[in-house]
């Protein structure tokens, strides 16, 4: 807590109560500074099974395309990432696909 000059410290009570806290915040730096991490944190799970061995990209699609992925999904009982996995499969089967 910092003091402004128009603080009396001659107040007893004033001068009790920035010391209590000033000891205070003391003891918590000093407590904190002797904690070690023993553990490493657990992996990250992924949330679903779906997303397993996926990697994250953005595109631009049509709306009209979107709607009719976001349909498929519904009435196929998929999510969107499996929709989008069974589509995008599904057109590209016979297509040339070889690495560059």
């Amino acid at each position: 807590m910092s003091i402004g000059s128009n603080v009396n410290l001659k107040d007893r009570l004033i001068r009790k109560t920035v010391n209590k806290e000033n000891n205070a915040n003391k003891a918590n730096n000093t407590s904190k500074a002797n904690i070690v991490k023993t553990e490493d944190p657990p992996p990250y799970k992924s949330r679903s099974a779906s997303t397993e061995g996926t990697k994250k990209a953005t595109f631009y699609v049509k709306k009209d395309l979107l709607k009719r992925l976001y349909n498929f999904a519904y009435w196929e009982r998929h999510n969107i990432t499996e929709a989008l996995n069974t589509i995008l499969t599904d057109g590209l089967k016979g297509k040339n696909t070889e690495n560059k």
